[in-house]
């Protein structure tokens, strides 16, 4: 893959478009396994951000699921963000 490293944008774009297309919510980890290739601690870092923001919620178990809202920003970034790259 080279070592183009991703910038936060992109990170957390690929969290929010795996939990918009997930049927049910996810664990924590598997979200970390398969939607992005960062470490936990970084993943965990950009997973705080978006659910201060308010776009993922988190159950006492450790499922995640994206809010109304995230659902809204996941597809107004889909919308601009092939112009942006």
């Amino acid at each position: 893959m080279g070592d183009k490293r991703k910038g936060s944008v992109q990170i957390r774009f690929e969290i929010l478009e795996f939990l918009f297309f997930a049927d049910k919510p996810q664990l924590r980890t598997h979200v970390w396994r398969k939607a992005t290739d960062v470490s936990y601690d970084d993943f965990l870092k950009h997973l705080t951000y978006l659910r201060e923001k308010g776009f993922v919620n988190e159950t006492a178990d450790g499922q995640l699921l994206l809010t109304a809202e995230g659902r809204k920003i996941y597809s107004n970034l889909r919308d601009s963000l092939p112009s942006l790259l």
